[in-house]
């Protein structure tokens, strides 16, 4: 069985994109985050596709515990940069990090 713990920075340093974060005691700071996005749950009826998006930020890059805050990115495949606000959050204490689910502001 893999022990994802003790994987999880590397996993990190592997897949992480450098973002700007603001809040969680941080203003405009550069930290590391890995964007997941999946398809949403099934909507049953006319209108887009959903998707969840999400990012994992290591708990030890944020000084507070998550709100609604602020993370920049850049997509380093189409180079298209996007604000987000952070609309829910998980903690991850098996692997060190938040999953903070994220909307296009």
């Amino acid at each position: 069985m893999i022990d994802w713990a003790a994987q999880a920075d590397g996993i990190h340093a592997a897949f992480a994109d450098p973002i700007t974060y603001d809040g969680a005691g941080l203003t405009g700071a550069i930290i590391s985050a890995t964007k997941c996005e999946v398809s949403g749950e099934a909507y049953q009826g006319a209108g887009d596709t959903l998707r969840h998006t999400w990012f994992e930020v290591r708990k030890k890059d944020l000084r507070q515990e998550p709100g609604r805050d602020t993370i920049t990115h850049t997509d380093r495949m189409t180079g298209v940069t996007t604000v987000w606000t952070v609309i829910d959050k998980v903690s991850r204490d098996d692997i060190g990090a938040w999953e903070l689910t994220v909307e296009a502001q």
